[in-house]
């Protein structure tokens, strides 16, 4: 009988642990362009001060999160999450790369720079992060994109894409600390 109880308490330790330890992905599909397109969204909690801003996610297909009393028009700068399903054999850094070159082909101009990881509380991988200078796109000026990768509890693979993005470099410091936040508990 303890040893029923103990395999029984263990079995819940384990079970909880695994759910803390991998993110909480919630699964849609989209119309998009005529077709059924999958949309992948973090159960996330935004930091102290910020709040997501759920109508604008759903009109950019991405999760936008904001300063609380501040909106999609308003916002100096915002964080937004883009979940995107990984194949297991791909590195992240390949991942990182193929985005990279995306963002160079549609802004010739930007200028990418490896920063320091952040580590995140839940033992997963740290996020890699980058800060980009982008002149030719004064609403996207300036942003540090944080890549990183975690599992759902079905044990399907994702890369998060983490952006903070503002005009000036004194909007992504004014709201650096918030993001940081986010990054470390996701």
């Amino acid at each position: 009988m303890v040893r029923h109880a103990t395999a029984i308490l263990a079995a819940t330790f384990l079970l909880a642990l695994g759910s803390r330890a991998n993110a909480e992905i919630k699964k849609y599909v989209l119309m998009c362009d005529g077709q059924l397109c999958p949309f992948f969204e973090l159960v996330l909690k935004a930091p102290d001060g910020w709040a997501e801003d759920k109508d604008a996610s759903k009109q950019n297909n991405v999760q936008i999160v904001l300063p609380k009393g501040k909106n999609f028009g308003n916002a100096e700068a915002l964080i937004y999450v883009k979940i995107t399903a990984k194949d297991k054999a791909q590195p992240l850094a390949d991942f990182i790369k193929v985005s990279q070159d995306r963002w160079r082909k549609s802004v010739p101009d930007t200028k990418i720079s490896k920063l320091a990881n952040v580590e995140r509380a839940n033992g997963k991988p740290a996020f890699e992060t980058y800060s980009y200078e982008n002149p030719s796109r004064p609403q996207q000026g300036f942003e540090i994109a944080a890549f990183g990768v975690d599992s759902d509890v079905e044990g399907n693979d994702y890369v998060l894409h983490v952006v903070i993005t503002g005009p000036s470099k004194k909007a992504i410091a004014q709201a650096e600390k918030p993001f940081q936040t986010l990054l470390r508990t996701h």
